[in-house]
């Protein structure tokens, strides 16, 4: 009988067939393998080959895992074992656990990889489950498995959360209102009874985590249970519900959130899933700014939605969708609650920050109850979109089971959809009631009737003029010389019957400041040296297209030219129908590619759009009186005073 070096006690895979590695023999180059009572022989050399194909377990538990760890699981694997290592030398020492930590203090304490954890040893009862872990997993016992831990579907659906809300709203405002174990126990019996009654619908996640993430995602306010807090939670809890019940008036506090719709919809033959962004008031509910976008929203996103809320949408707008419910909503807020992304920052959001004097406050990353009434919003429209053709999921199927089918189903053009959400946006979610519970002024209406009455009975701020307004877009500013002809920005040449009297006005060169719409180039503004009036002088050329400072700067860079010679109409336009305009694309699959092409030429239908006459916010904006008034910006009434005086 062959005699083994060591036992082992791992497994060798063959195919299906699991073989237990029994040991390597004494004196020999073979290992014994062990297959239901019956012993085989291998040599070393195939063991080995084995190892590297992958089909020997690392520890005596019969798990082969392709998993490769990241660096830092590398590190806290390598950690780990050194400690094991340390563990094992310092007992064969006869050393007792007290005098083994202390040893493995000392010596990574000169041990350069690990000498920052040196201090903040673990338990000796920690080593021991590493140690067990390790000899029956190998180095996947030495992970640290809470990468798994968390909750991997959703917390709940949407037929609980309306369940509980509506047992929120119930109790609100009786005297005896619901404990925390109350609103768990009855939201479960009516959510079981209500799955058990609708065919083809299985229950989801009912419980008390379910509940309190509901409170905490949905509902502004701290007294909606009968519940006792602990120190930390109560402060927290009283911190969040403090923010809200500032909110007395409208436009007091408006918050923008982006998502990517969850349809495809056609545009150009090609299937796109189009970004929403979207700004609502907090006191009356109302989405007071909305747009829709095939490419990732920018910081000119948000600028136009801010725009949109602060001035309003007129017939014109109504007649466009056929909107029944035209509600015009316009105002100043006073606050802005966003998220930290690029779209949310840059320098025409700043322009617009300080020419308004908005107070902008940036959300924490992964903390959606910072903003519950976009949220809110959100939720809502999703579940609108959810019943469109085209829809990647819906409360019966996943994106992941639904993508395919998805596909297949798109029909709407994106133009179709555009008008769908509008319209939802007032004639459904408008006048859908909120409940008190999730209102900052407890009271239940719809967004439009709160508007209404807000707007009768109490104060609502005066929306900013619409000077100010331009002068948000016109941000980009630029020293140049005044000339006969007028003043030439990027090779466009600009002029106007004031810029010709303010020069023949003047003795000597004449350097003045130009601002510029960087999303269209037909306009600047000129500051005039002693008043400081702003006159508005349009482009020389009566036919230069409405294209952006950035389109016009590789449209200059493409064309090589005389430095002498200006940028005609004629050459602009050339360039357009070559798509010299266009941002060169970066895309690497098929349906990046098909994306940019959609959206290149959502671009072109824009630039032509605008180009033959007013068409959106910005180009409104662009149509001004010959002269603007710049005002100084000027800081905003706090909360605690607004509503005193209109």
């Amino acid at each position: 009988m062959n005699q083994l070096q060591a036992y082992d006690g791992r497994y060798l895979r063959d195919g299906e067939t699991l073989y237990r590695v029994i040991g390597r023999v004494q004196g020999k180059p073979a290992v014994i393998l062990d297959l239901n009572g019956t012993q085989t022989e291998i040599t070393l050399e195939e063991f080995h080959r084995q190892i590297t194909k992958g089909n020997v377990s690392e520890g005596q538990d019969p798990i082969f895992c392709d998993r490769i760890m990241s660096i830092h699981e590398t590190s806290e694997a390598a950690f780990r074992r050194c400690i094991l290592e340390l563990v094992q030398k310092y007992q064969n020492q006869g050393l007792k656990w007290p005098d083994i930590m202390d040893a493995i203090e000392n010596y990574l304490q000169s041990d350069p990889r690990f000498s920052p954890r040196a201090s903040a040893l673990p338990s000796v009862r920690a080593v021991q489950n590493w140690r067990k872990n390790f000899v029956s997993k190998g180095s996947l016992g030495l992970i640290d498995n809470r990468f798994q831990s968390g909750n991997k579907v959703a917390r709940y659906d949407d037929l609980f959360k309306e369940i509980v809300l509506e047992l929120l709203e119930e109790a609100y405002l009786s005297s005896d209102r619901m404990t925390m174990t109350d609103l768990v126990r009855t939201s479960r019996v009516r959510y079981l009874a209500k799955c058990s009654e609708l065919p083809d619908v299985e229950a989801g996640n009912h419980g008390w985590k379910a509940v309190e993430s509901i409170l905490k995602n949905y509902v502004p306010h701290s007294d909606v249970l009968k519940s006792r807090l602990g120190k930390k939670a109560a402060r927290k809890a009283l911190l969040q519900a403090g923010r809200f019940q500032k909110i007395e008036h409208a436009y007091d506090r408006l918050e923008i959130d982006s998502t990517q719709a969850d349809i495809f919809v056609i545009y150009d033959g090609k299937l796109i899933r189009p970004w929403i962004t979207m700004a609502v008031d907090a006191a009356t509910g109302f989405i007071v700014g909305l747009v829709v976008s095939l490419g990732n929203p920018t910081g000119l996103t948000t600028a136009t939605v801010l725009y949109e809320a602060m001035t309003g949408n007129d017939e014109a707008f109504f007649d466009r969708f056929g909107i029944r419910n035209r509600v015009i909503v316009a105002g100043h807020p006073l606050t802005v609650v966003a998220d930290q992304g690029s779209e949310n920052s840059g320098s025409i959001i700043n322009r617009l920050l300080s020419t308004t004097a908005i107070e902008l406050q940036k959300n924490i990353p992964g903390h959606p109850e910072k903003k519950p009434f976009v949220e809110r919003a959100m939720s809502t429209l999703k579940n609108f979109v959810t019943k469109l053709e085209g829809a990647t999921q819906t409360r019966e199927m996943s994106s992941l089971e639904r993508y395919d089918r998805a596909k297949a189903e798109a029909c709407w053009t994106f133009e179709e959809f555009v008008q769908k959400v509008q319209v939802w946006r007032y004639d459904v979610y408008g006048v859908t009631p909120r409940r008190r519970v999730q209102s900052p002024l407890k009271r239940r209406e719809s967004p439009i009737e709160s508007w209404q009455r807000l707007l009768t009975k109490d104060y609502v701020p005066d929306p900013p003029s619409k000077d100010v307004l331009t002068q948000i877009f016109f941000h980009h500013a630029e020293k140049r010389t005044l000339h006969q002809y007028g003043i030439e920005v990027g090779y466009v040449q600009y002029s106007s019957r004031e810029l010709e009297m303010l020069e023949k006005d003047t003795k000597g060169k004449l350097v003045v400041e130009v601002r510029i719409n960087p999303a269209d180039i037909r306009a600047i503004i000129v500051s005039h040296p002693v008043s400081g009036e702003g006159l508005y002088v349009p482009c020389k050329d009566p036919d230069m297209p409405a294209i952006s400072v950035a389109e016009r700067d590789r449209i200059i860079a493409l064309n090589r030219r005389d430095p002498d010679d200006y940028l005609a109409a004629s050459e602009v336009l050339a360039a357009l129908v070559a798509g010299k305009h266009h941002k060169p694309s970066k895309a690497t699959t098929k349906a990046r590619k098909e994306r940019h092409e959609a959206q290149r030429k959502r671009r072109d239908a824009e630039i032509t759009d605008r180009s033959s006459g007013s068409n959106g916010p910005l180009a409104e904006g662009i149509v001004t009186p010959p002269s603007i008034t710049v005002f100084a910006p000027k800081r905003r009434n706090r909360i605690s005073t607004r509503g005193g005086s209109t």
